[in-house]
């Protein structure tokens, strides 16, 4: 397990760890249980940091710090490939030609509104819970908002047809129970943080996940890297949307 969060902090973070992991390609695939615990570790630390900020600052401020902070710590990894994705799927053209935009480094008009939709609705949903939600609950619901993304990615993990020609290859064929496993964690962290309306707001994720991968695989084919990644933010975006509209109604 060790050699395993070393690994997955070199690939979706930039905390520089100088140490060599042997047999990349068997280490990620057959770690994959461990995924939502990774996206749990990151998310604690940053749940950390917005601690740390609402102590100087109003809970919404600290909020949105927290964001920032997120942005720094992952270079962006995930958000990327929701920008590439987007452009490539509202561009219109054939999937041979989605798949060349998608690998493009410009960002294109569709890429740019989707990371502003993006900031538009994390950053809208703190502002809307800060005042329903004590701080631990808070600093909960940022734990657990970066552990979604790693959440939503390891559903796609499943039985994964994959289309692409990028390192993203490494994660077909990964075992059913891995992925369970994962899913395990995310339940009872979600459940003992968030309690029924973030359990219902991870149901909601699942059916997002699953009519999002069989959208993807209808236009494209199968998965590539960019939407797997694509689909780690906008599990986020759906996951705190429906929170947010839970605590209104059951809180």
């Amino acid at each position: 397990m060790g050699q395993a969060m070393i690994l997955f902090a070199q690939f979706f973070t930039r905390i520089s760890i100088p140490v060599e992991i042997p047999d990349v390609t068997n280490k990620f695939k057959g770690n994959i249980q461990y995924f939502t615990l990774f996206g749990f570790l990151i998310g604690a630390l940053e749940a950390g940091f917005f601690w740390l900020m609402s102590l100087v600052f109003p809970v919404w401020f600290a909020w949105v710090a927290f964001w920032i902070f997120d942005g720094i710590l992952t270079g962006g990894f995930h958000l990327d490939a929701l920008a590439d994705t987007a452009d490539g799927l509202f561009s219109s053209r054939k999937p041979e030609r989605m798949h060349e935009i998608m690998k493009d480094s410009r960002l294109g008009t569709m890429g740019s509104l989707a990371l502003l939709y993006f900031y538009m609705i994390v950053i809208g949903v703190g502002l809307v819970v800060a005042n329903r939600l004590p701080l631990w609950q808070m600093a909960g619901l940022v734990a657990v908002s970066t552990m979604m993304a790693k959440t939503g990615i390891a559903l796609l993990f499943y039985k994964m047809l994959y289309a692409g020609t990028g390192l993203a290859s490494i994660w077909t064929g990964v075992s059913t129970w891995r992925i369970i496993v994962a899913q395990l964690f995310s339940i009872i962290v979600i459940g003992g943080l968030l309690r029924i309306p973030g359990l219902i707001s991870y149901v909601v994720v699942l059916i997002f996940v699953y009519f999002y991968r069989r959208h993807i695989i209808h236009i494209l084919g199968g998965l590539s890297g960019d939407p797997i990644g694509a689909c780690g933010v906008l599990s986020q975006a759906v996951f705190l949307l429906v929170y947010a509209g839970l605590t209104k109604v059951i809180l």
